[in-house]
Formats: C-alpha cells, structure tokens, sequence
C-alpha cells in the first residue's frame, strides 16, 4: 500500500506539470522558487557554524521557529484542495493502518517538505562542534522533518473536514496565510543577516528562549541548547519535541478513523424567533439602516474578510521589533493603524448592497439616515476597542500618559475615516464583490474609479489625522502633561467635527443622486 500511494503522489506531482501551459510554467517555476529560497535560507544557516552559539541560537531556533508556524496555518488554509484527504479513500476498503502509514510516507514527498529538509540538514550542519551537539543536531533534523510531514497530513485533514465546504472560511485561511507570508519575507531576512545579530542583544535571546520551548521551536532549539551548554534544557526540549511529534502522530490516526467512517455534515437550518436588531434599535430610518447593517456586518462573508483583517495588524510590530525599534514603541503602532483601516473600510459600502440598495431609494429615508446607520457598527464596535486597546498600548508602552495621546490619535482617525467615507461612497462607487461571491473574487470593471477613491479616503483621512499626530509627537517628546490631554480633545474634536460633516455631505449626495447609485450597484 505505502508503494502504490508513492506511485500516485508521483502520478499526482507529474500531471500538474502535464496541464496547460501556463499551469506548467507556474508549477514549475513555483516549485523552483521554494527550492531556491530553502537553498538560500540553508546557506545562510550553514554560515552560522563559525558563529558564536549564541548568536547562531539566536538566528536559528526564531527561523525554524517561524517555519515550522507556516506549516501548521497553511494547510488549513489549502486542506480543501487536499488530493490525499482520507475519505477520498473511503470506498477502497482500505484498512486504517495501511492508510495512515502509507499517506504519511506519501507526504513526505514533495516541494514544502524537501524544502523543509535541506533546511534541516543546513542547521544540523551548523551545530557540527562537538560529539554532542553534532548528534542532536541530526536528531533534530529528522524530528523537524517528520513533525513537519505530519502537521501538513495533519492540517490539511482539518482543513478538508471541518472548512472544505465552508466558503468564508476558506478565504479566512487564506488571508491569515497572506498574512504570515508577507510578515515572514521581512523578518526572515532580517534575521538571516548575520552581521546584524548582536550576541549581546537580551531581547533576541528572549526571542530565541520563549521560541524554543513551543510546540513549533523545540526540535530546532535541542542542538542550540547543548552547544551554548545548557544540557538541562537540551533534554528538556527534546522531552518537548518527541511529545510534539507523538501527538500529531496520533492526531492524524485518529483523524484518519474518523474520515474513514465519517459522512459530511449536511446544512443545518437555524430558526429564528425575532427579528434581531430590527427589533433592538426600533422602527425609525436611522435604526432600520444601523439593524441592516449591523446584519450585514455579523453575517455577510465580505464584511467578515475585511474586519478580520483588523485582528491581524498586530502582527505588523514583529519586523519593526526584529528590524530593531524598540519593543515598547512597537507597542503604539498597531491601534493607531487599526483605526485608519476600520475608517476606511465603509469607503464603498453602498457598492456591496447591490440590487438592494433600492430599499434604502424607494423608502423615501432622508440621506443622512443611511449615512449614519451604515456606519453604526464601525462606531458601536470601534469606540470600546479604541479605548480598551489605548489601556493596552500605554501599559505595554509604560506610560500611562500615552492613554488620552492614543485615544485622541485614533478616534480622530476613525471618526474622520466614517465621515470621509460617507462621502467617497456615494460619491465614488465603484463595483466591488457581489453577494455570494468568494470575498476575494474582485470584479474586473473597478477601472480608475476605485482607485481615486481608496486614494481620496487613504489621503483624507491622513490628513485630517495630523494635527493629533503633530501634538501626539509633541506629548512623547515633552513630559508636560498638557500636549496628553490637548491631543485628545484636538484628535477627538477634529474627527467629530469630519464625522458631521461627512454625513450631512454624504446624506445630500445619497437624496441628490439615489437612482444614479442604484445604477451603479447594477454594474458589479
């Protein structure tokens, strides 16, 4: 059994290279560049071994680290595409021994996991010093390896049982995998820069002490520790690392059980006995708009993708820490950046009504009406986060003075983000993503029209951002306490003030030229 499934996963590799042209050239070359980019990470880590230990330590464990993190998100994210899913194999008569050594040992063929190796083998290289050392660093090697194998069988299992038929949740996966792809390119190559590792730096070693003792650093760390000399913790991690390794190895069995007697879950019908926030915010044109909204907003896929974006704009303070700022300012970037995107998100709201736009048309509503309870969850929703995320920063920050500087900074970004927004939207619409479509299944007829009006909003609300900015500047480079709470009354002022303006503005386009947006919802 474990012979025939290698053959087909060679079958399998071979026709995708077999397909149209241009699926061939994007195999191949995808697969080149995965290979190239192992071959260059090994190189560096291989370079590592006249190093210092604890700056080679420092450099490796966060990179395998880093890696091992990629494996265990992206075949969630792909899982639904898994040609080895095990109920593919239900219907063989296939006994679940013989399935799950024989997919096991099939996966370990292809690109991911060959990359993953050389990369293995490179760091088994570069702790080569001594007896010890060098023997745990082949160990390590081939943990590293089979743990990978077996998050990637393991992940994509998942993924194909519990998110293969779940649309939104397919494209939740894979921004979070755009958005460990493009946040590991930078730290990566800063950390594989050599020269600018400081063996001194406590904050690497930090980096390098919590990474080791994860479920995804552990057989990385086990040679690192034994040659900087910490034989405790060597054994320790390697306790950690073989645990690690036995639990996916008895995930996948008992997943492959499951599959293997286990029919998909049919669509489950939910009832309802009120009508939900139309009832809550009651029968009046702003609460009737806020009620839609707030719907759209808890149900709707594309709303969905576009504030799951928020949660992982955190992230970003991983390169600029690694690249060098500060770990405590890193801590006043994240909220400030959240406020500008959440500001920005209602920039073409009405564009993703489409045809039902003519409720909000033919109901004779005042503009203003539309404006204001569009924007309501945004608001409802965006307040209590700015001010609990503004405790957060200061106390990550250490200064409690930076807790009226953030709250001023980010409701005036926010604020004026919604009332640009309510303008560009009527405005500037421009077809967007219809309902029922994947939330990144653009249209191709956006033409100049969306960009102008990603670019008004972006610029606009920058701009009326940087009064709070400049006295937020002014606060942390002078102690007086005065610039604090000037920044949040300036911030604050500033945003309500373009929040106003916006929905008055805005709501006498919408009156002025409602059939002209009907139009254009049409054309998505």
């Amino acid at each position: 059994m474990v012979a025939q499934l290698l053959r087909l996963r060679a079958d399998l590799l071979a026709g995708e290279v077999r397909g149209s042209a241009r699926r061939s050239v994007l195999v191949v070359v995808g697969s080149l560049a995965g290979l190239a980019a192992a071959v260059l990470v090994a190189m560096a880590v291989t370079a590592l071994r006249t190093a210092d230990p604890e700056v080679a330590r420092t450099v490796v464990v966060p990179v395998g680290t880093l890696v091992m993190v990629g494996f265990t998100i992206i075949p969630l994210a792909v899982g639904g595409a898994d040609q080895f899913d095990p109920r593919r194999f239900a219907v063989f008569g296939v006994t679940r021994r013989d399935l799950a050594v024989g997919l096991g040992v099939a996966g370990l063929v292809g690109v991911p996991i060959v990359s993953v190796a050389i990369v293995a083998v490179a760091q088994s290289v570069t702790w080569m010093r001594d007896a010890g050392s060098g023997v745990l660093g082949v160990v390590a090697a081939v943990l590293v390896v089979a743990t990978a194998a077996l998050l990637v069988r393991v992940g994509c299992a998942l993924g194909a049982w519990l998110f293969g038929g779940h649309r939104p949740t397919r494209d939740a996966g894979w921004l979070v995998t755009l958005v460990v792809v493009v946040l590991a390119i930078p730290t990566v190559s800063l950390l594989l820069r050599v020269d600018w590792v400081d063996p001194r730096s406590t904050e690497l070693d930090r980096i390098a002490d919590i990474a080791g003792w994860t479920p995804w650093g552990a057989a990385w760390a086990v040679p690192a520790a034994a040659a900087v000399g910490d034989t405790g913790g060597a054994v320790v991690e390697l306790l950690i690392a073989l645990a690690v390794l036995g639990l996916l190895a008895w995930a996948w069995w008992a997943l492959v059980g499951h599959l293997l007697v286990t029919v998909d879950d049919r669509a489950s019908v939910r009832s309802y006995r009120t009508l939900g926030w139309f009832d809550r915010l009651g029968a009046t044109p702003v609460g009737a708009v806020a009620a839609r909204a707030l719907t759209y907003w808890g149900r709707d896929p594309r709303y969905r993708t576009s504030y799951l974006i928020l949660l992982f704009v955190p992230i970003v303070v991983v390169p600029l820490g690694v690249a060098g700022m500060p770990w405590h300012w890193t801590a006043l970037i994240p909220l400030p950046l959240m406020a500008v995107i959440a500001g920005f998100l209602p920039h073409n709201d009405v564009a993703y009504d489409n045809t039902a736009v003519w409720l909000h048309v033919a109901s004779g509503a005042p503009g203003w009406s539309d404006r204001l309870g569009r924007l309501t969850p945004v608001i409802v929703v965006g307040v209590p986060v700015i001010v609990a995320g503004s405790g957060v920063s200061a106390w990550l920050f250490g200064d409690a003075a930076a807790f009226p500087v953030l709250i001023g900074v980010c409701v005036g970004a926010l604020f004026a983000g919604l009332g640009i927004s309510s303008v560009v939207s009527v405005a500037l619409p421009y077809p967007t993503v219809r309902p029922g479509d994947r939330a990144f299944q653009q249209p191709q007829a956006a033409g100049v029209v969306s960009t102008v009006s990603q670019s008004v909003t972006i610029i606009g609300i920058l701009v009326f951002s940087v009064p709070a900015g400049w006295l937020a500047v002014l606060a942390f480079t002078d102690s007086a306490a005065r610039w604090a709470m000037l920044t949040l009354l300036v911030g604050a002022g500033v945003g309500v003030v373009v929040l106003g303006l916006g929905v008055v503005v805005g709501g006498k386009l919408f009156d002025r030229h409602g059939p002209d947006l009907l139009a254009a919802a049409q054309r998505n």
